[in-house]
């Protein structure tokens, strides 16, 4: 009796014939659908950025009071600085300068934030390539820095279509 019940614990199902076919065409068909898809996507024209509605560029330094003071880089003027904890504008910033300190570049450089003709707010840096799409991460945060943009508010998708034969307006 107890070689009876140590077979039926080691003995496993077998699967054969038409069930073995079923799962073969499901994996078949699952692979094959997802290669569809992915060539739909690679055939579609790349829409995501037309163009820029606005930009700017933005010198950030450490104040002696621990804010983050903001200056725009054309005009020299010192703007509202990032007070208090904010979290996130200062890990945005302190993550874009390690990756601008790694490529070689400068505090001197500026950052440029713009807002694009799909609505998104972007902060980049030209010396490092990085850029951070500050929109995903809600209006809160969004707020923190489109505060420094004359167009304060994300753009409509539909407002942002009928812009964009408009020249970009460079602050």
């Amino acid at each position: 009796m107890a070689h009876e019940i140590s077979n039926r614990l080691v003995s496993r199902p077998k699967v054969e014939g038409l069930p073995l076919i079923g799962l073969a065409i499901l994996i078949l068909g699952s692979l094959l659908l997802a290669g569809y898809s992915q060539w739909q996507k690679a055939q579609q024209p790349d829409t995501q950025l037309v163009g820029w509605l606005e930009q700017r560029a933005l010198l950030f330094s450490d104040g002696a009071d621990g804010s983050v003071w903001v200056t725009d880089a054309q005009s020299g003027q010192r703007l509202a600085p990032i007070e208090g904890e904010a979290g996130f504008a200062r890990g945005v910033l302190r993550s874009l300068a390690q990756a601008r300190m790694r490529a070689g570049g400068s505090a001197s450089e500026p950052f440029w934030l713009s807002v694009n003709t799909q609505g998104g707010l972007t902060l980049a840096d030209p010396v490092s390539g990085r850029q951070v799409d500050l929109t995903s991460f809600g209006p809160s945060n969004l707020a923190v820095f489109a505060t420094y943009l004359e167009r304060r508010e994300p753009v409509e998708k539909s407002v942002a279509r009928q812009l964009v034969g408009e020249a970009p307006n460079t602050k």
